[in-house]
């Protein structure tokens, strides 16, 4: 679903005292360029802006600065998918709004929060945001923050599979839409038109009568194609945009009988992600080609298609649609026959949702910490005023040390395990972790692949530019390489301009695949922010773990391919000899 946080978000910052006007300055153009990359949806550079402009205006004491920076750093993080990131950076935010007496900041920050709480699983920890929000809009009689939180009410909702109840919500945001922008109208719409998949497909399975699920199919065509015209706006229309609304309407022309129609709608939207690189959009798309195929009866296409999208889904840990497709795969696989591969991947189903809930509860306790604040409201609210009193003094002596000894802590494990330039793991952390990850893939049976990588040319870089710019270029790369890792990668320094990243769970040609994306991100990174005329690249050697493999053989079989890599030209991934012509750059 689109993500409703397109509200521009500017305003002219006054200089704070003792800030020099440069400084000041700087700050106001890097928030004005990270709003903009927000507009151009370049989430990677916005996330580097907001960032920079948070700690400047720490630095500065500017807190209404900040503030800004840190909404502006949370939904960029929101449209790049890293939702526990976001929600972490919502939390600061929304202090940041409190303590300015920002209520209507807060409101859209909350807003901002639900989504990401709702895509980490935690819809119940969304829907107290929002009855916040909600709260907030009333007294402000906020009509556009209205709008948003009932939108997110319902989309809530929808994850929940409560179709029926989320389609009450957006009929009341659509009430309200009549005022809003192109923005906020595409969101309401195309999101009414995805939910209503949901509830055809939950009627049909109750066995509801042709007219009341006939007149959902009708509804939802109708928004389906709206949100189709509106995705195509002269002036708000966005490639995503386009790709998602076709992706809605293909779906709901599919489940009215209009299968050919449907398919190519959906391929139309295919294509769309591809070309601009949108890959949990490119996934879905894939599942539900695969799912109009076994509609209509071609369940052996199906089975190809359903396959190759929880090869994807896998691969990028997008764990609730490999849930979902192993599910389909399964009920494919039952229509051909195959009924020992339909309960392999029924299992595989059962599987990932263990692993989704573990998941959901991991990060649930990770977020402990974050609700003391709200723990405190609400006690203030139930406590008699004396007793209220003594606890807010006491739990603010208790936050202090909790702070002083997390602060200690932090410090002692970044001594320990972080390289002190790039903040990534260093030798010692790595030497430590990966003999783990190596006797987890030989105990689940999964692959481990290693990538060893190394900057071209790096003493040329501090021979013409400095040492200087050498740790500067040291450093934009590990921003790089931690962004482009998943959550449960090993990514660090190996020592000087090498960097090692472990990929629990990829065979070689997905580890090829992943290193080609991150070489490319290098490539494409604007060094000259650095210094005039900077260029940089990588070369990478890629290693899968053998049956007999110690961690000193895996890397060592790694950096023998990233040295032909460099003998071969550089800026190249080189694998096992059948997979060079894939890595060759």
């Amino acid at each position: 679903m689109e993500l409703g946080d397109d509200q521009p978000f500017a305003e002219v910052l006054a200089f704070p005292d003792g800030a020099s006007p440069d400084g000041a300055q700087r700050l106001q153009e890097l928030l004005k360029r990270s709003a903009a990359a927000l507009e151009g949806g370049r989430c990677e550079a916005g996330i580097e802006l907001s960032e920079e402009a948070v700690a400047l205006a720490a630095e500065l004491g500017d807190q209404r600065a900040e503030a800004t920076g840190l909404v502006l750093l949370a939904r960029q993080l929101a449209r790049a998918g890293d939702h526990e990131a976001c929600s972490q950076v919502c939390d600061q935010a929304g202090h940041a709004l409190r303590a300015l007496g920002d209520e209507s900041g807060l409101g859209e920050i909350l807003v901002v929060h639900a989504l990401a709480l709702n895509e980490l699983g935690l819809a119940e920890e969304a829907l107290d945001c929002l009855a916040v929000a909600r709260e907030v809009a009333a007294r402000l009689n906020d009509r556009p923050l209205l709008f948003w939180v009932l939108n997110r009410i319902a989309v809530v909702h929808s994850g929940m599979q409560d179709f029926a109840r989320a389609k009450e919500f957006q009929l009341r945001a659509l009430e309200l839409a009549g005022g809003m922008d192109v923005d906020a109208r595409f969101c309401i719409i195309n999101n009414f038109a995805d939910n209503s998949i949901g509830l055809y497909r939950q009627l049909l399975a109750e066995g509801a009568g042709p007219a009341e699920s006939g007149e959902v199919l009708r509804d939802g065509l109708r928004y389906a194609a709206r949100a189709v015209e509106l995705a195509h706006h002269p002036v708000n229309g966005t490639p995503y945009r386009q790709a998602l609304a076709r992706d809605n309407h293909g779906m709901l022309l599919a489940l009215s009988g209009q299968s050919e129609a449907g398919l190519a709608a959906i391929q139309t939207a295919q294509r769309i992600a591809a070309q601009h690189g949108y890959q949990a959009m490119e996934l879905a798309t894939l599942y539900h080609s695969a799912f109009v195929l076994l509609e209509r009866g071609d369940p052996a296409a199906a089975v190809e298609g359903l396959t190759r999208a929880l090869e994807q889904a896998t691969a990028m840990r997008e764990l609730p649609t490999q849930m979902e497709i192993a599910l389909e795969l399964s009920r494919a696989l039952e229509r051909l026959g195959q009924f020992e591969g339909a309960l392999l991947r029924y299992k595989e189903h059962t599987a990932v949702e263990r692993q989704l809930r573990s998941q959901v509860a991991t990060v649930r306790a990770r977020r402990l910490d974050q609700l003391v604040e709200v723990d405190h409201a609400r006690l203030d609210a139930a406590d008699a005023r004396s007793e209220s009193q003594l606890y807010r003094e006491r739990s603010r002596e208790l936050e202090a040390e909790i702070q002083a000894l997390g602060k200690i802590a932090a410090d002692l494990d970044r001594q320990a395990n972080k390289d002190a330039l790039t903040r990534l793991s260093n030798r010692h952390h790595i030497e430590t972790e990966l003999p783990h990850l190596i006797e987890a893939a030989r105990a689940t049976g999964r692959p481990l692949s290693l990538a060893v990588l190394d900057i071209d040319h790096f003493k040329h870089v501090n021979d013409t530019w400095g040492h200087a710019a050498g740790d500067e270029v040291l450093v934009a790369m590990a921003a790089v390489l931690r962004r482009s890792s998943r959550g449960g990668d090993l990514v660090g320094r190996h020592g000087g301009e090498e960097f090692l990243i472990a990929l629990p769970g990829l065979g070689e040609e997905a580890a090829v695949e992943v290193c080609q994306r991150v070489r490319r991100s290098v490539q494409e990174h604007d060094w000259s922010s650095i210094r005039a005329g900077l260029r940089v690249t990588i070369s990478i050697g890629v290693s899968v773990l053998a049956g007999g493999d110690d961690m000193g053989e895996l890397i060592g079989r790694a950096d023998e391919r990233l040295y032909r890599a460099k003998r071969s030209g550089r800026n190249r991934v080189e694998a096992t000899p059948e997979e060079t012509g894939r890595a060759a750059s």
